[in-house]
């Protein structure tokens, strides 16, 4: 980090770093009642207070929760004007999204209780079991007791660099879940640090202000009330996405086939950004300084991305067979269907027709809405890598589009998977009109998820105040960024 601690929150940038830490803090001792608690109540039990899991004492902590993250929001959006306006320096974001990630590192699970289920395969991994045909009841003991009912007998849909990682940390836990999340949390905050490093990275080499990027994409809610708080995976497939990028702008293209290769063996999301460093492999190659006159740019990247194809198997191959799990999560990947939530467009029009039409069943009308959406996606992400292949900036925002369209047309979506929208966002330089709209947003997504992991879309006042505070959220946004609009840093 360029900016010390102590400078930046001396600087303009010091009041929303301190609110932002007093949130935080509040969401952790919040959690403490109504966050994905394990099975013997946490510390709160721990401590003798199990009055705060339950009745008036978990109302309590459900207020002190959405406090915190109104704080967080709130600190987030302070910083916003100045970062896009290009004056947030790039250790101010950095620096916020460290000392408001730290504070959750003794919490349990938020928003989320994803993180017993990570546990629960790695340990049925250790103990021989098949985590793709089988959920985490068949491997009975206390990792599975933490997993919610609801997925004891799912399989997982996670590639198997994930199920070797929670394998390995399951087993530096010694069979105790909440050292297990301590140590996971460790590792997801060494992942969101990389992440930084990376979208840093990519923004020099594309001649992007990073600060905006850092800011985007850091210190937003999503990443730590979700990344930091929730503990989810995206952050591993992302940060090898991000590496991928960097090492094709700077023509290493073996090691950027690794890491897609690793990307790719966490999750299948990874297959979204790949295609586009053909893109940038050409443009790369169009001005090269050391490009033969009369050569063709177009045969040299497709034989850069072959080398970068061939290395991405070979690592691909390597961790299936580390891992020991063999190409079953390619088939289980469909258990994802099973989660029905607003959040996903075909599973919203489905609800919306289920309400009008008597018959078919819901069901049947999710299941064509569904089917729908998977073609309409092939289709729009075909069409989006075409089109936005003139070189390097447009290939970039090709990948942006790419992501939006697999979160709005995908079968499932919650909010971390925006996420890897925030990180690609200031990157992809969009306009200020568009950063607006992400604003709104992103505020929407914040409260779309109960602390404890329900979701909240179907209660309509929790709905209708999600809706009128994402609409006050960009009013104010694009009345507040209205002097640096002209010259705003992130226009195209």
């Amino acid at each position: 980090m360029t900016t010390s601690l102590r400078t930046a929150l001396a600087g303009p940038s010091g009041p929303a770093l301190r609110r932002g830490v007093l949130g935080s803090a509040l969401v952790t001792i919040a959690g403490f009642g109504v966050g994905a608690l394990p099975a013997d109540g946490g510390p709160a039990v721990a401590l003798g207070l199990p009055g705060y899991t339950y009745g008036h004492g978990a109302i309590l902590a459900l207020i002190l929760c959405w406090i915190g993250v109104l704080l967080l929001v709130t600190s987030w959006l302070a910083l916003g004007p100045r970062a896009v306006a290009g004056r947030l320096p790039v250790g101010d974001g950095a620096w916020a999204t460290a000392l408001w990630s730290v504070p959750l590192l003794p919490a349990v699970p938020l928003f989320s209780g994803d993180a017993w289920s990570y546990l629960a395969q790695g340990a049925m991994t250790g103990a021989g079991g098949d985590p793709y045909e089988l959920g985490p009841d068949a491997n009975p003991g206390p990792f599975t007791d933490e997993v919610s009912p609801d997925w004891r007998s799912t399989p997982t849909p996670y590639g198997p660099l994930h199920l070797l990682l929670m394998r390995i940390v399951a087993g530096l836990s010694g069979g105790h879940p909440t050292v297990g999340i301590l140590l996971l949390r460790v590792v997801v905050l060494l992942g969101v640090a990389a992440m930084l490093l990376l979208i840093v990275a990519a923004a020099r080499r594309l001649g992007v202000d990073a600060g905006p990027a850092v800011w985007m994409a850091g210190a937003s809610p999503l990443t730590v009330i979700h990344l930091s708080g929730g503990l989810h995976n995206e952050v591993f497939p992302l940060v090898a996405c991000l590496a991928a990028v960097v090492l094709t702008l700077d023509r290493r293209y073996a090691w950027a086939g690794v890491a897609v290769g690793l990307a790719v063996a966490f999750k299948a999301t990874a297959v979204i950004v790949a295609p586009f460093l053909l893109w940038i492999a050409l443009d790369r190659r169009r001005h090269s300084p050391d490009a033969r006159p009369g050569g063709h740019p177009l045969t040299g990247a497709i034989k850069d991305m072959v080398i970068s194809a061939i290395t991405a198997s070979i690592v691909f191959a390597l961790a299936t067979l580390a891992s020991g799990t063999g190409l079953g999560w390619i088939s289980a990947i469909s258990v994802s269907d099973r989660v029905i939530n607003y959040l996903s467009v075909p599973t919203a029009v489905a609800h919306v027709l289920g309400a009008v039409i008597s018959s078919p069943g819901f069901a049947d009308i999710l299941a064509v809405s569904r089917d729908v959406g998977r073609l309409a996606l092939a289709l729009v992400l075909v069409v989006v890598w075409w089109l936005y292949r003139r070189d390097t900036r447009t290939a970039v925002r090709g990948v942006l589009v790419a992501l939006i369209a697999f979160m709005v047309l995908n079968s499932l979506a919650w909010p971390w998977y925006y996420v890897w929208v925030t990180a690609f966002w200031m990157l992809a330089r969009p306009g200020p009109r568009s950063t607006t709209a992400a604003v709104g947003v992103t505020l929407f997504l914040v409260t779309a998820i109960g602390p404890n992991g329900s979701t909240s879309l179907y209660s309509p006042v929790i709905v209708v105040a999600s809706v009128l505070a994402s609409v006050a959220a960009a009013a104010w946004w694009w009345r507040t960024t209205s002097d640096s609009r002209d010259g705003d840093v992130t226009a195209s």
